[in-house]
């Protein structure tokens, strides 16, 4: 009787139906597939990509260090992890939506096949179901869809903090490129999380990266030596942070992004600062290629410090009010942004420009106070803690404590 009844349920299974479970995989392959041919355009660095989650039941190594797997819910949707190779891409709208227009081309395709062969109209909707919720600006917890992403520049209500305030959400895809074994993913992820660490003023934990991986990548490369030279300078060893920064530009120095030559160039203009060499750091300054884009509020920050060094009091108050005009786009090092121009209030307020210093001292404890808002749970104690000179952060550190 079993035999005879299991036979019974293969005539209900129609072509229709077979086709639609074999379109779920295949519409998160072109998916994903669009994202990853719209990567490298939009600056992006594709570490994995797969279709079906899980433990990877087949993992191939491409000779570029991409990982391609097959993880055992083959129908439960693919994967295409991609770092950003330029900390802000420009065009990252490309990269979120290669995902979609790939979609989109395979919707036109399958609408004259229909006629052809009526069993591909479950694929056709199906594959409008998907797009259509992918379109759908929707946040639920750690998963964002593609809609999301395009529009999150126009719905978030502050960006400061962008990067330093995203420890969870790099934290679950290192949990990711660990499970799947991409040693290039998990490189990048942790490069990024000391970044943080420095940023939120948390110490070292001693993790260092395989060299192979960094002489491969040299724009992470770059990204790990500003790491390493902000490290270096916050530990008080700004020679050390000086030697970083002037070994990796003689090794790599034309293999490098600008926006990578411009963060090793805060790097070292910082480093002089912290020996009180100010006109060596504007010298490193007038290197800068995007002084006007990702680094310009630390650019400012610098002048400000020189400015404060070199005892220029009107200086100081225009390159103040240039950082507090940029302070919400603080990219690098948000915290040692406000921190600066929060100095910056207290030095004109001894030169006797009290206007001015009451306005910068307002514009730094409300930066301030975006920082902490902004940053991951597990960082808002350091990150305030860092922040503690700026008036009344200390208080937030205290409250935040244990007790």
């Amino acid at each position: 009787m079993a035999p005879d009844f299991a036979w019974t349920l293969v005539p209900a299974l129609s072509a229709e139906h077979l086709l639609w479970l074999i379109s779920v995989p295949v519409i998160a392959v072109v998916h994903e597939l669009g994202h990853a041919l719209a990567a490298r355009p939009a600056g992006y660095r594709v570490t994995s990509f797969g279709v079906g989650h899980g433990k990877p039941l087949l993992r191939w190594e491409l000779r570029n260090g991409v990982i391609v797997y097959l993880g055992r819910w083959i129908i439960s949707g693919g994967l295409c992890v991609a770092i950003p190779i330029d900390p802000v891409p420009a065009r990252r709208w490309l990269y979120h939506s290669g995902g979609l227009l790939l979609q989109a081309a395979l919707a036109l395709a399958l609408w004259p096949l229909m006629v052809l062969l009526p069993a591909l109209e479950y694929a056709f909707w199906f594959n409008l179901v998907v797009l259509g919720w992918n379109l759908l600006p929707v946040r639920i917890g750690g998963y964002a869809t593609d809609g999301w992403q395009l529009v999150a520049d126009f719905i978030r209500p502050d960006t400061a903090g962008q990067f330093f305030s995203a420890r969870r959400e790099v934290e679950r895809v290192l949990r990711f490129e660990e499970r799947i074994g991409s040693p290039l993913g998990e490189t990048w992820c942790r490069v990024f999380l000391r970044w943080m660490d420095v940023v939120t003023g948390l110490d070292d934990d001693g993790w260092r990266p395989d060299d192979v991986i960094l002489i491969s990548e040299p724009q992470l490369e770059a990204l790990h030596g500003y790491v390493m030279a902000e490290r270096h300078r916050v530990e008080g060893r700004s020679l050390a942070a000086l030697s970083t920064v002037h070994e990796l530009r003689r090794a790599y120095g034309p293999e490098f992004l600008p926006v990578a030559l411009d963060m090793l160039t805060v790097a070292e203009a910082r480093a002089y600062l912290a020996q009180d060499e100010p006109r060596q750091a504007q010298q490193a300054l007038a290197r800068l290629a995007g002084a006007v884009g990702a680094v310009s509020s630390d650019a400012c920050a610098i002048e400000v410090d020189a400015a404060m060094l070199r005892g220029d009091a009107p200086e100081v108050e225009r390159a103040a009010l240039r950082l507090s005009e940029r302070l919400s786009g603080s990219f690098l090092d948000a915290p040692e942004a406000v921190r600066t121009l929060w100095r910056a209030a207290g030095w004109l307020k001894e030169e006797g420009r009290i206007d001015a210093a009451a306005e910068l001292g307002a514009e730094a404890r409300a930066g301030a106070a975006r920082q902490i808002a902004a940053a991951a749970p597990s960082d808002k104690v350091s990150t305030a803690a860092r922040l503690g000179e700026v008036a009344g952060v200390e208080l937030v550190t205290r409250r935040a404590g244990p007790g």
